[in-house]
This record gives C-alpha cells, structure tokens and sequence, in this order.
C-alpha cells in the first residue's frame, strides 16, 4: 500500500529535544551530588566542581548550538525517504490509484496511467472502469470490495478501499484534491490468464453419453444377415464419424447400443448444430425405407465420473420413455431436451409386456395390501387403468382399493355402476384420507397414466415409504417419479389401457375380467385414441380385441362417451371463433362454460375437434382456471411436438397430447405465450 509519513515541524523539535534535554537532566542529578560532596568533604568538592562545569558546558552546546543542524539532517532525511517510497511506488507494476468520492482520479501510479492510456488523473473513475457508477462507490467503507470487469478482451479485479487522506503523502496528491478527507484507494489486478485457464478446465471436463437405436430390431426384421450387417455398419460409421469430429471415443455396447466420452466444449458444439447426428441417422433406411432413429442420452457437471455416469442413464432412459428419436442432457439437476419431432416408436415386440407382467406379479405376492391411484380428475384412461390393476390384484386375493378424489363427471357415472353393482364392494373406492389410514410399509402403491406426483390424485400417499409400481403411456420429464421399484412407460402406447390390457393377457391365464370392467377399459382407448383414429398401433387393436373377447361391447361404451346437446353448440361456437395462427397452428379460448359442462372435458374435446381439420398442424384450447391462472390443452398428429412446446410453458403430456397452466393477464397475454413458445420452436 502507498504510504507516505510525513514529519511535521514540530513533531521533530519534540522527538530532536527529547534526545538532548536528557544531558541537562543528568547536569541536575550531578549539581545535587556535587553539594552533597561539598557537605561531608569541602577539598572533594573543590576538585570535582571543574569537571561539572566541563559537562554542563558539553550539554549546553549539544542542546543550542547542534540543535538546528541536527534537526535539519532529519527533516532532510525523511523528505529523501519519502520521496523514495513515492518514485517506488509510481514505478511498481501493480496499477493502483486514489480517487474521491465523487469517482475523480486524484492520483495514479505509471501502470494504471499505462493502463488507461494516459489520460486518468483528473478524469472520472468510469472513463475506464464503466461498472464503476455512484452507487458502487458510495457503498465502500472499510472493509475492502472486489469488482470484476474487462476492458477489451482483458479480464480485471479490482480491490476498492477507504483510506484517509492524512495518511498519505506526496504534495502533488493534495493539490489535486481539496475535498474530504476521506478517499478510495483502488488496486487493479490482470485476471485474463486466471480466467482463461478456468475456461479452458470448464471446456476440458468430461462429459458421459449412451446411444440407442430406438428400433433396430423392427428395421433389421426380415433383412438378410448380410443386409442387416451392412445397414448397421452405416450407423457405425456414422456415428464414430460424428462423435470423433467432436473429439469424443465411441464404444459399441450392444448391436443396438454405445458408450461415448467427450468435453464439454464438443458437447456444446453438438448443441449449437441441434445433434444433426439424428437427422444424418434417418437417412438411412431399410428395405421397407422404414428410418433408424436414435435416442441419446448425457450427463455432465456431476460431483464426480461415475455421477456423471448416472446421469447419461438416467438421460437415456428419458429419452426412451419421451418415445426416442431425441436427446436428453441431464446438466446436473437441470434437463435439456433436443429433437422428438418422430411420432413415438411404436413396437409390435411383446417381450417387453411379458417380462413386465411376470415382474408385477412377482412384486404383487410380496404384499398383502394394494392402493391403485391415478391422477387428478381422472378420465377414461386414468379411471379404467386402476380397474384394470384392481382385476389383477383382486386375482391374487390382495385386499386392494383404488383411490379417488376427483372425477370428470362422465367417469363418475361410470364408477358410480359398480357402487350399484353386487359384484364389488362397497369398499372398492377410497378417499385420500382413507387411504392414508389404510396404506403402511406393506402396502403396494401403483401408479397409473402419469408419472409426476404433482398432478396424483392424493400426493401424500408418497410420503407413506411404500413401494411403488408405475405404468403410464406419457412421455416422462424431469420431474417424473424416480422411485419406483417396477415401471412400464411406453410413450408409443396409444393409451394406459392399452398396456394394463397387455400385462392382463400375460398376467394369469385364468384372469377373470368382468363385463362392466372391459367395457371401462376400452372406453379408456376409444377416448385417448378418439374412437380408433388417433395414435394407434397394431397394439391398440390386439388390446381392444383382447377386451373384446371379455365381453367389452363397442356400441355400449360408445352410449357411455355420448356428450350432451348444449356441449354440442359450445364446442361448435369455439370452433368458429378459433385463431389460426401461422396457417396451422389453431388456438381457441373457452370463456364461459354451462354449469352441467366440466371446462377440463370441453378444451380437451375441442382441441381434438380442431385437429381434425385439414391443414392445422397442432390446436390449443384455453380455459380460465383462477385469477391470472390459464390452463391449455393441446393436440397435434404427427408434425408437431406438443409436448415440447407445453414443456416451455411448465406443462407437460405427450407428444400428440399435453397440457400446462400458465400465468396470464388475460386470455390474450396466454395466446400470447403460446404464439410465443410456436415462434420459438420454429
């Protein structure tokens, strides 16, 4: 730190007379002794009496006649010194300076006048640093403040103090300065290489990955050996190409799986292209020109490798679970999402169903007790899944109940036949409390047509430590639940109905379904699927046939889904009224409904209605649900991502169906943000 001392006049006469007025003090002691002497011995006295005279003479002169050159030898001294430590401290290499409250440089060394070209004393502090504004420099007391900021491509620290003026030397500081006493001493530090080196470590980490082909075995079915061997050294080729030119190693796993490595550098790179490897991929075709897809899955900025390594499966199995052909990068807690423009791929392999249906019953004969939930204002899907787990279990003779707190009206009607049925007890259906009661550490949970406890009928159950079962046809996000100890998500699935009646055909050969509850199962596919038309696979149809030969009747489920006249006119009024934004993006609003017509049922009975119509590519319904509270339903086919765009707005679904509830203003702040969200994924 600069510090000058500076000797003031008659601080050097007190410290220069302190040194000489010592002899004269010892002169008295001996004047003392000397008549002391006299009293006891007259002939000592006399011969001592020329030497004190010698030394009071001595101590006068030292004390008159050497007081001014001897003063004058230090104030000279002093001023050499400090003078030196001013030169030094202009010269160090350290830029610092002083400047005053009011942000005027008052002083400078030679590296910060180097540093900001000449022209600092007497300018304002923000003619270089910018970020240097009253406000900062107000707050500066004594304890020290840091500030980072740049000027060019150079990166700088800078430490800011109070200091007092009356501690500091140097005529030339106190001419340019007449205010306060009070100033802020400020050190400039090049932090440019400390920075770069950072830079170059954050770009230098590793980054963990997993590649799937989402469905080799569908593309490869029926090739030659040979064709299929070629086909699939397409991929590698294509693969090692693309991961290699970011950097990155590439290690095959499985015929339809591999392991990568890059930085975080190459990863961003990828970012930047939106993974073209995905597109590069669908080039390749089968004989029946069927495309490969992939799903990728990333992990980065973990505590560690193998966190990192957790990560990338935890990314992969979302991945696959959101329908594949996209990647997912789990970014420590945070989840980015790239491509997912494919319809979900649909299978017709029923490994995956036989393996999953021989879990469930293993897991369901280790408990005695079984609570079925689905979620909030359950529909068809929600509704006729938990019948289908309540067969399953009640075959095992659990004592099962299913949860319910809320119901679309129309399914309430539904539930409302077996209440009235002699065939079930009284019992079947419990309230959230009532389940909280009945549900302990023996108890298994299951889960059905979602996976984020948010939107559960009763999320309390989950705070109950039972284990968990999920089965759900959305797309799973971020958010979904990562507990559970079995799950079945099939994002290609037309509906939940559609794989509880898969696990139901290779649950228990002598599974006894009743008519009543084959009908509430197909009603959950006729719905999600909108009557057969609306993603649907080769699945839906062996599911809906298998409830078929249960006993469900079509033309009875579809007397159940009839809705009335008065929704009728609202939805055609709706309709009419609707936005189409961009040429195929129709956005409609449900301001008012009749108190018979449940708004959760209307927006999405006309976003379904708005699909339909030729040339509209995706439709958007909102309703009001509270104060600046908006909720939107959406639907598409096959050339949007709804799911996507609804996760930008904190909802989510699937691909061709999701869902969010926003903050707005109005209706038209909310159209605002979809018309937003649309701009943004185009």
């Amino acid at each position: 730190m600069l510090k000058y001392i500076v000797m003031k006049k008659k601080n050097s006469k007190g410290i220069i007379n302190l040194y000489l007025n010592w002899p004269l003090a010892i002169g008295l002691y001996l004047f003392v002794v000397l008549i002391i002497v006299f009293v006891v011995n007259q002939d000592v006295g006399f011969i001592l009496v020329p030497f004190f005279l010698v030394y009071i003479l001595f101590a006068v002169y030292l004390k008159n006649i050497k007081y001014n050159n001897l003063n004058a030898s230090i104030l000279k001294l002093a001023e050499n010194l400090s003078n030196r430590q001013r030169i030094y401290f202009s010269k160090i290499d350290l830029p610092h300076a002083l400047i005053d409250m009011g942000g005027k440089i008052i002083w400078a060394n030679d590296k910060f006048l180097e540093l900001s070209r000449n022209t600092a004393v007497g300018n304002n502090i923000r003619d270089t640093f910018v970020e240097l504004d009253k406000n900062i420099i107000s707050k500066i007391d004594n304890e020290k403040i840091e500030l980072l900021t740049e000027i060019g491509d150079l990166k700088y620290k800078l430490n800011l103090r109070m200091v007092d003026l009356n501690e500091l030397g140097g005529d030339e500081v106190k001419k340019l300065y007449t205010g306060s006493e009070k100033v802020i001493m400020i050190y400039v530090y090049d932090e440019t290489e400390y920075y770069r080196l950072k830079q170059q470590y954050d770009d230098d980490k590793q980054v963990t990955g997993f590649i799937y082909i989402d469905n080799y075995y569908e593309v490869a079915e029926n090739m030659e050996d040979s064709k299929s061997a070629m086909l699939i050294a397409m991929v590698d080729r294509k693969l090692t190409r693309y991961i290699s030119f970011n950097s990155g190693i590439l290690k095959k796993l499985e015929k339809d799986k591999y392991f990568f490595v890059t930085t975080k550098s190459d990863l961003q790179d990828m970012m930047n292209d939106k993974f073209s490897i995905l597109d590069q991929t669908k080039e390749i075709l089968n004989e029946a020109n069927i495309p490969l897809t992939l799903s990728i899955g990333v992990g980065y900025e973990g505590k560690s490798i193998e966190s990192n390594h957790e990560l990338a499966k935890y990314a992969i199995d979302m991945a696959l679970g959101r329908g594949g052909d996209q990647v997912v990068i789990r970014k420590g807690e945070e989840t980015i999402y790239f491509g997912g423009k494919s319809a979900s791929n649909i299978t017709n392999a029923r490994v995956r169903a036989r393996v999953k249906a021989t879990s469930f019953r293993e897991t369901l004969d280790t408990k005695d007790k079984v609570v079925v939930m689905g979620h909030r204002n359950g529909d068809f899907d929600s509704f006729g899944a938990c019948i289908g787990i309540y067969i399953m279990a009640r075959q095992l003779g659990k004592d099962v109940h299913i949860v319910i707190n809320s119901l679309t009206n129309a399914v309430d009607e539904m539930k409302q036949k077996f209440l009235a049925s002699d065939n079930y007890d009284k019992n079947m259906f419990i309230d959230g409390d009532e389940a909280m009661n009945f549900a302990d550490s023996d108890t298994l949970l299951v889960i059905v047509d979602h996976n984020t406890n948010k939107i559960s009928d009763e999320p309390r159950l989950f705070n109950k430590g039972m284990d968990t079962v999920l089965f759900d046809h959305h797309r799973v996000s971020q958010n979904s639940i990562r507990e559970a100890i079995l799950s079945y998500i099939d994002a290609g699935a037309s509906s939940t109905c559609e794989l509880i009646a898969e696990i139901m055909n290779y649950f228990d050969d002598r599974l006894k379904i009743r008519q009543l509850e084959a009908d509430t199962m197909l009603a959950g596919i006729m719905i999600d699927t909108m009557y057969f038309t609306f993603q649907t696979s080769a699945k839906t149809f062996d599911a809906a046939s298998f409830l078929r030969k249960k006993g469900a009747d079509s033309d009875r489920v579809r007397k159940i889904l009839r809705v009335d006249f008065e929704f009728e006119k609202l939805k055609n009024e709706v309709v009419s009224n609707a936005l189409n934004y961009k040429n195929g993006y129709a956005i409609a609003v449900v301001e008012s409904v009749n108190s018979n017509i449940e708004e959760t049922v209307a927006k999405a009975e006309i976003a379904n209605e708005l699909i339909n119509v030729k040339g509209v590519k995706a439709s958007f319904v909102i309703t009001k649900e509270s104060e600046n509270k908006y909720a939107i339903s959406s639907r598409s086919i096959d050339e949007v991502n709804v799911q996507m765009l609804m996760e930008k707005l904190g909802g989510g679904g699937h691909r061709s169906s999701a869902g969010a509830v926003i903050e707005a203003e109005s209706f038209e702040d909310a159209i605002n943000k979809i018309k937003q969200v649309i701009d943004d994924s185009e």
